[in-house]
Order: structure tokens, then C-alpha cells, then sequence
């Protein structure tokens, strides 16, 4: 058996090797993907409060560090249509008189890792999309809130050394009974955006409201 060994020592050295670079190969793999896991933006975003159209929209941020909120857009839908908003300056918060501090006046600024962020109450989200609508010509049968099908959240923001706007959007679906109107998330997950051309879009979206 040493004489087999010693006549194939080149193969078995080189198999050898060929063993080890693989290893270290699986390792390296692991490691990057666990880095990248780490330090890749995660933002949550739900309902609290309740499960009623005055619950509230709350934005948490996963991620290891810092994220800049640099953007908040409503799509409301009702009938066919929907309804597009920006309501990153907080209107609805201003008029609802809830002393928020700096949040008063704005959904921009700094979330902290592990921390969460009020958006305000979903029925008063959908009167400032209305109210929108209304001022860019639209016209209403009936409240938007009472038409209302389901609501989709996206939070644009800054993050780290990326090139690019960072978002997660989340879709909430409206059900009315007899005991009113109730929220409930469309999908288990908030889906995080992370296409290139997706968020090339929302950016170019985002220069146009400027």
C-alpha cells in the first residue's frame, strides 16, 4: 500500500490539494454570503394597533446599521384605478394634532437599526391620497375610504455606501362587514426591493416629484 502511495504520490498530492481548495472554497462561500446577508438592508413594514382602518402603519428597520427614510409612497386602489400619493410630509399627521416631534412634520429622516417608525393611521393615509386625487382633477362617487380595495405602503431610503435608493413595499388588503372595515397584509413578508432596474425606476420616480 505505501509502494501504491509513493508511485501515485503526484496524483494523490495533487488530488490533495484539489480537496483542499475546494474546502476552503465552501467556507469562503459561506462567509460572503453570511456577510452579505448581514449588511444587506431589511426593512419591515406593518400594521399595529389593531386590525381597523385606524390601526397604524409602522416601518422597522432590520438592518445592521442606519437607514435615511427618503421617501413614503401610498397606492390606493379602488375600482380599477389607483390612486398614487407622496406622503413623506406628513399632512395627515399635522391635521390628526398628535405631538410626534420631528415626525409631525415629516416621514424623512434617520431610523435607527432595530427601531420602528409611526407612518400614521391607514384611514388617514387614504384621505391624503384623496386629497391628492382631488387636487390633481380626480372626482369621487363616493369617500375613498369607503371605495377602497387595498392599500400598498413603499418606503424608499438611503443606505450605507449604496448607489442606488433602497425600498420595501408591503400590500394590505381592505375586507368590510358588518362590523366595519378591517386590514389585513396581502403576502406574510414585506418584499424588499433589490432589482437594479426597480429601483433605477423608483428613483427616476422620485427626481419627478422633486
Amino acid at each position: 500500500m505505501l509502494e501504491l502511495l509513493q508511485a501515485n504520490a503526484p496524483i494523490v498530492s495533487a488530488a490533495a490539494s484539489i480537496g483542499t481548495l475546494c474546502i476552503w472554497a465552501v467556507y469562503l462561500q459561506i462567509f460572503v454570503g453570511g456577510h452579505r446577508r448581514q449588511i444587506k438592508p431589511m426593512l419591515v413594514i406593518n400594521h399595529g394597533e389593531g386590525r381597523a382602518l385606524n390601526a397604524h402603519c409602522l416601518v422597522t428597520n432590520m438592518s445592521k446599521d442606519p437607514v435615511h427614510i427618503q421617501s413614503v409612497v401610498a397606492k390606493v386602489l379602488a375600482g380599477g384605478k389607483t390612486y398614487s400619493a407622496y406622503i413623506t410630509d406628513a399632512e395627515d399627521i399635522r391635521r390628526s394634532g398628535v405631538d410626534t416631534g420631528w415626525q409631525r412634520m415629516t416621514r424623512q429622516g434617520p431610523l435607527q437599526a432595530g427601531t420602528m417608525a409611526d407612518m400614521g393611521t391607514f384611514d388617514c393615509i387614504i384621505e391624503y391620497a384623496e386629497a391628492s386625487a382631488l387636487d390633481a382633477g380626480e372626482h369621487f362617487s363616493e369617500k375613498l375610504n369607503e371605495a377602497a380595495e387595498a392599500i400598498e405602503i413603499t418606503i424608499l431610503g438611503i443606505y450605507g455606501s449604496e448607489d442606488l435608493l433602497i425600498g420595501a413595499t408591503r400590500k394590505f388588503e381592505l375586507a368590510r362587514s358588518h362590523t366595519g372595515t378591517g386590514i389585513r397584509a396581502s403576502e406574510a413578508l414585506t418584499r424588499q426591493i433589490t432589482r437594479r432596474h426597480e429601483r433605477k425606476r423608483l428613483l427616476k420616480e422620485l427626481n419627478e416629484q422633486l
